[in-house]
C-alpha cells in the first residue's frame, strides 16, 4: 500500500481534520476508503488534490451539495469537464450577491435613517419630547414600522 495514505496523514497533507476526511467520505466527495487488514482507512494519494479542489471551492461559497455535484462531472477532476458547471454556478452566486448586496444597503438606509429619528433624543437639551411614547407600543416612533425593515437577521 505504498501509493495509499492513512486517514491522518491524508489529513495532515490536505490541512484538514481526520473527522473531515471521513466526513467527506460519508458525502460521497471522496472515494471509498480501503481498509486494510489492521483496520486502518487507506486513501489514494490523488485524493489531497480533490481536498484541495474542495477547500478551494469552499472558499467561493460554493455548498458541499455544489462541490459534490461538479466532482461527479468528472472522477478525473478535469477541467474541460467542470469548468462550464462551474462558470454557471459562480455567475449565479455573483447574482445572488448582487442581491444580497442590494438587500443590506436598504438595510443601511433603514438603519441610517432610523438614527437620524433618533438623534434629537441623543440631545439632553431636545430629549423631552423622547420620553413621551412608549418604546413597546406600535405607534412608537423610534423605531420604524415592520414593512419598512427588508433584511431579516438569522439567528
Amino acid at each position: 500500500m505504498s501509493a495509499t495514505l492513512t486517514v491522518g496523514a491524508l489529513a495532515r497533507r490536505a490541512n484538514v481534520s481526520t473527522k473531515t476526511v471521513r466526513y467527506y467520505e460519508a458525502l460521497g466527495l471522496l472515494p471509498a476508503a480501503v481498509r486494510g487488514e489492521n483496520g486502518y482507512r487507506y486513501y489514494p494519494r490523488e485524493t489531497v488534490n480533490r481536498l484541495g479542489f474542495i477547500r478551494r471551492a469552499k472558499l467561493l461559497g460554493l455548498t458541499l451539495d455544489e462541490i459534490g455535484n461538479l466532482m461527479s462531472l468528472s472522477d478525473e477532476g478535469m477541467c474541460d469537464v467542470i469548468s462550464p458547471g462551474l462558470q454557471r454556478l459562480l455567475e449565479r452566486k455573483v447574482a445572488e450577491c448582487d442581491l444580497q448586496m442590494a438587500e443590506l444597503a436598504a438595510f443601511r438606509a433603514t438603519l441610517t435613517s432610523a438614527a437620524e429619528r433618533l438623534a434629537p433624543c441623543a440631545d439632553e437639551a431636545t430629549n423631552d419630547a423622547c420620553t413621551t411614547c412608549s418604546a413597546f407600543a406600535p405607534e412608537c416612533g423610534c423605531l420604524p414600522p415592520s414593512p419598512t425593515i427588508r433584511f431579516q437577521a438569522t439567528a
